[in-house]
Order: C-alpha cells, then sequence, then structure tokens
C-alpha cells in the first residue's frame, strides 16, 4: 500500500472526503516527523512506537580502498510494532 492507497482507505472508513483524508494523513506524518526530530518518541498504543535511536560512532572498513574509516555518530528512526500489529 502506497500513500494515495492509503489516504483513499483512510476516507472510506471515516467518510471524509479525499481531500479531508489526505490533510489529515499529511499532518499525521508532519507532527511524527518533527517529534522524532526534536528527539522525541512517538507511541500509539496497540499500534507501536516510532522510536530515536542514538548510534555511537565506530570504526569501519572502505571496501573501495580497503583502508579503515571512522562511520560518525548518527540518529537514527526506528518503528516498534504493538500487539495489534503483530503478524500471525
Amino acid at each position: 500500500m502506497n500513500k494515495s492507497e492509503l489516504i483513499k482507505e483512510v476516507a472510506l472508513k471515516s467518510k471524509l472526503s479525499i481531500r479531508e483524508a489526505t490533510d489529515a494523513v499529511d499532518a499525521m506524518m508532519e507532527t511524527i516527523a518533527e517529534t522524532m526530530q526534536k528527539g522525541e518518541n512517538v507511541t500509539l498504543v496497540g499500534f507501536g512506537s516510532f522510536v530515536v535511536l542514538e548510534r555511537k560512532a565506530r570504526n569501519g572498513h572502505n571496501p573501495s580502498t580497503g583502508g579503515k574509516m571512522v562511520i560518525p555518530a548518527k540518529r537514527q528512526a526506528k518503528f516498534r510494532p504493538g500487539s495489534k500489529m503483530k503478524l500471525e
């Protein structure tokens, strides 16, 4: 399912117009992204959690030159499914 298919499903299930459903989905995605940019987690009970992981700098290997390199620290987004998202 892509974004446009998701918007159509939201519109059907919530009895909103496509325009209203698009605004709702866009607002939700924007809010989650802004919250995670601040370094905060977003938890939707039963659905899952969007968490921000802090990865430390580490030593790595450059495959093209064979030399050692330092991989810089970074923040990474991750989704952890909730109880209603578990696949059987």
